[in-house]
């Protein structure tokens, strides 16, 4: 499709079962679009709960793509940006919401950023906690957080620190790349042709980790990447993926998958024995606590860790 130079920005949004709660996010986008021009795409995953019917009636001037069967986040993000026709794409997760003025200003930090970059915005749940939306790349550094997590007692550093986003109060404008980290994908905002650019999300990755990914290649090519503190947004974070009993599951493969990808191979040896304590004493948590029904996929999940050629999973199964 050709870019069609009288829309400023395309938002994309991924849904899979969001029936229930993205009516917030598109209310809230369409608020926060006025004064400037505007398409919403909605990608539904293969939800088979009547959310396209919904759309059509609600909200008629959306764009719908609907796929028979999920095909995972990535891909569903790549299709909408395939679609899209703005010279701004915004990339978004259907559970959340956007304040009026969140997309004025980003949009205006890139408008006056000439170089290639992408911005995200402060994220808070619904009783105002902080859900880090800046976080740091994978590295064996970051196995550090968990004895300063405890050191600070459920308190976040006031500054910023490489391998220790996490933990931060995220209350001042930075360019995450500068400390080894990346914007979140539940709110991205770029260039539609930066983005395509970079050769969009790693579709190899169904769920998770494709905003790492995506960030590890930005940082490795030398770009910038704002976390912007006077932006903000709400993140019913989890209720997508809460739909899905998989996810674990999905999330440990899509960690193990950019280890591979990414990691040296004495690094991510290092990272993975961590990484698979850190799994472990999760699921025998969860396997104390008498839930018989995730026994299965946390077996499924454990499995991740054994490689191919030893007899591990080759690829997860497609969620229906």
């Amino acid at each position: 499709m050709v870019m069609d130079d009288s829309i400023d920005l395309s938002v994309v949004i991924v849904a899979y079962k969001s029936k229930n709660y993205i009516s917030r996010c598109i209310r809230s986008v369409l608020e926060a679009t006025q004064g400037f021009s505007s398409e919403v795409i909605i990608v539904d995953n293969g939800s088979g709960d009547g959310l396209r019917e919904f759309l059509c009636t609600e909200f008629p001037k959306v764009s719908v793509i609907e796929n028979k069967k999920n095909e995972g986040f990535a891909r569903g993000v790549n299709q909408g940006a395939r679609l899209a026709s703005g010279r701004y794409l915004n990339i978004l997760n259907p559970d959340t919401r956007l304040t009026p003025d969140t997309l004025r200003i980003l949009l205006s930090l890139l408008e006056k950023h000439h170089s290639d970059c992408i911005v995200g915005a402060r994220t808070i749940d619904e009783v105002g906690r902080i859900i880090p939306s800046c976080r740091s790349l994978p590295h064996i550094g970051n196995i550090m957080k968990y004895p300063v997590l405890l050191f600070l007692g459920g308190k976040r550093l006031r500054k910023p620190r490489p391998y220790l986003l996490d933990l931060w109060e995220q209350n001042e404008t930075i360019d995450a790349m500068k400390y080894n980290g990346y914007i979140t994908g539940a709110c991205i905002l770029t260039r539609l042709d930066f983005f395509k650019k970079m050769g969009m999300f790693d579709e190899r990755y169904f769920l998770y980790c494709e905003d790492i990914d995506f960030g590890f290649r930005m940082r490795q090519a030398g770009y910038h990447a704002f976390f912007v503190s006077e932006a903000s947004m709400i993140h019913l974070a989890g209720h997508s993926a809460s739909q899905n009993p998989m996810s674990r599951l999905y999330f440990v493969d899509a960690y193990i998958r950019y280890i591979h990808k990414n990691f040296t191979f004495l690094h991510g040896m290092a990272y993975k024995i961590c990484f698979f304590l850190l799994v472990l004493s999760w699921a025998v948590g969860r396997f104390l606590r008498l839930k018989e029904s995730e026994v299965p996929i946390l077996l499924q999940t454990l499995m991740c860790f054994i490689p191919y050629w030893l007899g591990g999973p080759p690829r997860l199964p497609e969620q229906s």
